[in-house]
């Protein structure tokens, strides 16, 4: 067979060089000479294959177009590394794969040595530069035609190094970059292989198309941060078609941190032959299984304009699961998500890709010109044999994620935050950078602490883990499978994050093994570290029967939702000033029935063990803005605190057990004894109301406490503030030296015969007072609920001036010192008491002895 007529195009195309064209079986040109040929008609009409090296570059306009122009020609395109940085696709499927061991092996690829310096700062780059010319004269003492290539980053870096090898050692060495002219830089090439160079200096120069097999040595100064990079240039010198060369060598400064595809190529240690080989023929197949993968996604063609090229899809690592029983791959997103027709489905690895599309107004615009185009992406994915779906959403709601798996399962329920802290599990070298946890006692106004820093753990005591339980944690650790370093972290409503961006395939096969951990229900989990002391949640098999009351979540009130009637047009109450008592607990402990009260306007809601909450009324709904919401689906976003006698904290579906082993009792001494009789007090009526019988001469047991409070000196304020959203029946301030003494009197009637020996006496009295602690957390809390009372027509001054009150607290520099005062001429300090009853004011007095600035609970009752 005849040798190819082969012509090399050095200039773009011109109508009078169409012979040349035409006696040439084979054209060589630059990407910018060939794509003036391919604009030809001639090129179009008779140009039958195009090859293309170093095809990585496709995706570049100029390239791309070439092989648009000459789109009915064949293309064979050749690349040593098929993957690029900005993740665009190198069009085409892999034929033939040559890997870099077989090229070894072959002989194509030679022998490659990495020389470490000491990490020296302040003379790495001497010590590189007198390393390059010792290696470079020990291989010419050998008789190998060897040469140098000085490489680093930026132009005044290359001067700078022209000085210093200049200076410290005996090379000749001239400077190559982009600033000089084609011919100067020609001119260097020729003294180089000439052999009156000892090397170059180059700026990210002679890399493609560059072939001078003797440039053996390379002093690198500043290495290459990505693979693609490092594999290309080290090509270069690695290559093994000229006589009396030997292995390429690599100089560089030791760098243990610096990590190029989890390899730390410049470590101390690192052996180059093997890792350069296993790093490419790695890269290498993974993206011919990313190829693989994505092909089996449907859907592309269907996007016209708002096409997404799927492949290009990095995504940051969060993920929302489900514990679920089916699964519909052919359903839709829910409308809330604007995707329409923008999606993908892979039926092999059940995942669906949606592509949103929403106009919204920029903050320099009227709100009703929608301009800015905004994307979204959704994924939802279904690890069919464990039976769990993850989700991928931009909005972490709850509202959202839920509506999300309705579309695609019937059934749904969220993991246990016992079983997501799986996720923490075969891993080893714990650093916990950020914790969570939940006060088991949040009385004290601290329902959720928050830990942040290098490596907190060490800031929980054996203290903290009586007190709190882990809410959420973020964390970096070593794989014990892979050695590799992980940053993970979960919180409550079953969701899990990284810090880490993957593309789609990485993404799925990362929530994969995020579902495998979480389902394996051998994984202990160690982390070795004080995090280790806080007791893990569990799943809510059965509510307890020493439920001791129901309080809102923390987030009710630092901004409490405006609660309105359906019955009642006009009505409107703050969420927390809705009274709020536990009216049921089911017979066989699966639900729980709580009672939601403002003024003469009530509902019960239900809550089952998974944590929704339903009501068969709807009186009240949530109103935020123009937006409405029923407070049965807000309570299940935002779940009630039900807590029991020995400190268990249940919310939505998990519950923290507590770690009390007291036995609860509760000295009646401690009563204060009223003689109620002396005072003409009906202890059977605690006010009047509408329908209310009192004897003639009787007074109620608020007029009694009324009456007690104003005839104490100490007192400078008494407040009233009986209502729905109350504070407390009363509320009594006295200033002293360097405090306020603020004392929240709660008031109930004896509803027994006898004394101490009624439930119904002391529990929802008892309830009130442990939740009422929320208003002495600080003296702004006390003094925001006693304006926002006051606006409302309620806490009424009968002592002292309300505006001056308020002034004083506001302006003054005294603490604030609580206490908590349950009025009950029921209990009695001379009667023996039920065990129940003690069990109930020991509760309330143990909870409130740890509220901080709350002093303790005291019992007003009967002598």
């Amino acid at each position: 067979m005849e040798k190819p007529q082969v012509f090399e195009m050095i200039h773009k195309y011109k109508q009078e060089d169409i012979t040349l064209y035409e006696n040439a079986d084979v054209i060589v040109a630059t990407p910018a000479c060939a794509l003036s040929l391919s604009e030809s008609e001639w090129a179009k009409e008779h140009i039958d294959l195009v090859e293309v090296d170093e095809a990585h570059h496709t995706p570049a306009k100029t390239w791309e177009q070439i092989l648009i122009n000459l789109s009915k020609a064949k293309h064979v395109l050749f690349t040593a590394t098929p993957f690029r940085l900005d993740k665009k696709e190198i069009k085409g499927d892999i034929i033939y794969n040559y890997p870099l061991s077989k090229a070894y092996s072959d002989g194509i690829f030679g022998e490659i040595q990495y020389i470490p310096v000491p990490d020296d700062q302040d003379n790495k780059d001497i010590l590189i530069a007198q390393k390059a010319q010792e290696v470079l004269q020990l291989d010419r003492a050998e008789n190998l035609i060897h040469y140098l290539m000085v490489r680093t980053d930026t132009k005044a870096n290359a001067q700078y190094l022209e000085q210093l090898y200049s200076e410290n050692t005996s090379l000749k060495l001239k400077r190559i970059d982009s600033s000089m002219s084609g011919r100067e830089i020609k001119k260097y090439l020729t003294e180089l292989k000439a052999g009156t160079l000892d090397g170059i200096i180059c700026v990210d120069m002679l890399g493609e198309g560059f072939d001078f097999p003797n440039l053996k040595i390379a002093a690198i100064h500043s290495p290459h941060k990505s693979l693609a990079s490092t594999l290309q240039f080290i090509g270069r010198f690695a290559r093994t078609n000229a006589s009396n060369i030997g292995s390429a060598k690599f100089i560089a400064a030791n760098d243990d941190e610096l990590e190029i595809e989890n390899n730390r190529l410049y470590a101390n240690d690192a052996i180059w032959q093997q890792m350069i080989i296993d790093m490419s023929e790695g890269k290498n197949q993974k993206e011919q299984e990313d190829r693989e993968y994505y092909i089996t996604y449907e859907g592309q063609s269907e996007l016209g304009d708002d096409e997404v090229p799927i492949r290009a899809l990095t995504i940051n690592c969060h993920d929302r699961i489900y514990r679920v029983k089916d699964f519909d791959i052919a359903a839709d997103f829910p409308n809330e998500c604007c995707v329409a027709n923008r999606i993908f489905r892979n039926p092999d690895d059940n995942t669906i890709v949606g592509i949103g599309i929403e106009f919204t107004s920029p903050i320099w615009m009227n709100g009703s010109y929608k301009i800015n185009k905004e994307y979204s992406l959704y994924v939802v994915h279904y690890q069919s044999k464990l039976g769990l779906v993850h989700i991928y959403s931009p909005v972490h709601t709850e509202v959202l994620y839920d509506s999300i798996a309705s579309r695609f399962c019937s059934e749904y329920e969220k993991i246990s935050k016992s079983e997501m802290n799986r996720v923490l599990g075969e891993m080893s070298n714990f650093e916990i950078f950020n914790s969570g946890m939940v006060n088991r006692f949040n009385e004290t106004g601290e329902a959720y602490r928050i830990l942040a820093g290098a490596d907190v753990s060490n800031s929980i005591d054996p203290n903290t883990g009586r007190m709190f339980s882990p809410g959420h944690v973020f964390c970096k650790a070593k794989s014990n499978q892979g050695g590799e370093d992980i940053t993970i972290g979960y919180s409550s409503a079953s969701k899990v994050w990284s810090s880490s961006y993957l593309n789609l395939h990485d993404y799925i096969k990362w929530v994969d093994n995020v579902g495998r951990k979480i389902s394996n229900t051998t994984i202990s989990v160690k982390t070795n570290t004080n995090f280790d002391l806080l007791p893990q949640a569990e799943s809510l098999v059965k509510y307890p029967k020493n439920i001791f009351f129901a309080d809102y979540p923390d987030s009710v009130y630092s901004v409490s939702p405006e609660v309105r009637s359906k019955n009642k047009n006009g009505y409107s109450w703050r969420l927390c000033d809705c009274e709020l008592s536990i009216h049921e607990i089911g017979s066989d402990q699966q639900t729980i029935k709580v009672r939601i009260c403002a003024d003469d306007v009530e509902q019960i809601f239900l809550c089952d063990t998974k944590g929704y909450y339903s009501s068969d009324t709807e009186n009240f709904y949530v109103s935020r803005g123009t937006n409405e919401e029923d407070l049965a689906s807000y309570l299940t976003n935002h779940p009630l605190r039900i807590k029991t006698f020995d400190d268990t904290i249940i919310e939505g579906f998990e519950i923290y057990k507590g770690s009390s082993n007291e036995t609860l009792s509760y000295d009646k001494n401690q009563i204060i004894g009223v003689d109620w009789d002396k005072y003409n007090t009906d202890v059977k009526v605690e006010f009047i109301k509408n329908g209310t019988k009192i004897a003639k001469g009787k007074k109620t047991i608020q007029d009694t406490l009324r009456e007690i409070l104003l005839s104490d000196p100490k007192n400078k304020y008494v407040l009233y503030d009986h209502g729905t959203g109350e504070m407390a029946d009363y509320i009594t301030i006295q200033e002293e030296t360097n405090q306020w003494i603020v004392k929240l009197y709660h008031v109930k009637k004896k509803s027994a015969a006898g004394y101490n020996n009624s439930m119904n006496d002391v529990y929802e009295v008892a309830g009130q007072a442990v939740k009422s602690i929320i208003w002495l957390s600080s003296t702004a809390k006390l003094i925001d609920k006693i304006r926002s009372r006051q606006q409302s027509s309620h806490c009424v001054p009968i002592k002292g001036d309300s505006k001056a009150l308020l002034k004083e607290l506001r302006g003054a520099t005294k603490q604030l010192a609580g206490y908590i005062v349950i009025v009950q001429p029921g209990l009695s300090k001379s009667t023996n008491m039920n065990i129940k009853v003690q069990e109930v004011l020991a509760s309330a007095a143990s909870y409130i002895s740890r509220a901080g600035r709350v002093k303790g609970l005291e019992v007003i009752g009967s002598k």
